[in-house]
This record gives structure tokens, C-alpha cells and sequence, in this order.
């Protein structure tokens, strides 16, 4: 994925930030099973710019987070994008298909 088409993805985590994870762009899922063993910059960006709007949204305000939970959150969001793509690819169902990719409710 180019540079352009991470920034077209990381406007859109921003601007939908209540998507869904049966909604998320299989090329996001995907980014994410390939990463490594840990969640690249790409994938470090995409999920707070939709981690932090999804706060926002969610309590109506903005809410300022110590970095160290925000890391923990963009973590837990990306190993689960990991196992989605999974999912897809063995047509397996995921209990996660119907709740928001940018939350992390329920990770902990």
C-alpha cells in the first residue's frame, strides 16, 4: 500500500469512526495480518485516528489519554483486525463481525 492510499485510510478511520468490523476494508485487515509481531506505522496511525474519534464520539467530548493507553488500544484493536482477516480468509464466523472496529469495549 502506497502513501497516498494509507492517508485515504487513515482520513477514513477518522471520519467513520463507528464502523463496523464486518465494514473495515479488507485491505485493512490484511495490513494487519501482515504487519509482523507488532502493529506497523501504518497500522499505529489507522487505529488511533479511529480509536481517538470513536472516544470522542462515544463521550461526546474530547477525552485526553495517557499515550500508554491509547498503545494498548491500537494493540488490541490490530491483533483483532489480524484475526478477522483470518476469519475471512477460512470463512470462519467471528463473533466481532458486528461490533466497532475502533472500540476497544470488551478487549480487556
Amino acid at each position: 500500500m502506497d502513501h497516498d492510499q494509507e492517508e485515504i485510510y487513515i482520513q477514513m478511520a477518522q471520519s467513520n469512526p463507528n464502523m463496523l468490523c464486518s465494514e473495515a476494508p479488507f485491505e485493512i485487515l490484511e495490513a494487519a495480518s501482515f504487519a509482523g509481531e507488532e502493529p506497523s506505522e501504518f497500522m499505529t496511525l489507522y487505529f488511533t485516528a479511529g480509536h481517538v474519534e470513536w472516544l470522542a464520539q462515544t463521550y461526546k467530548k474530547r477525552i485526553h489519554l495517557e499515550q500508554e493507553r491509547i498503545d494498548r488500544a491500537v494493540f488490541l484493536l490490530w491483533l483483532r483486525a489480524s484475526n478477522l482477516y483470518t476469519s475471512h480468509l477460512t470463512g470462519r464466523a467471528d463473533p466481532d463481525w458486528e461490533k466497532r472496529l475502533f472500540s476497544d469495549e470488551g478487549l480487556y
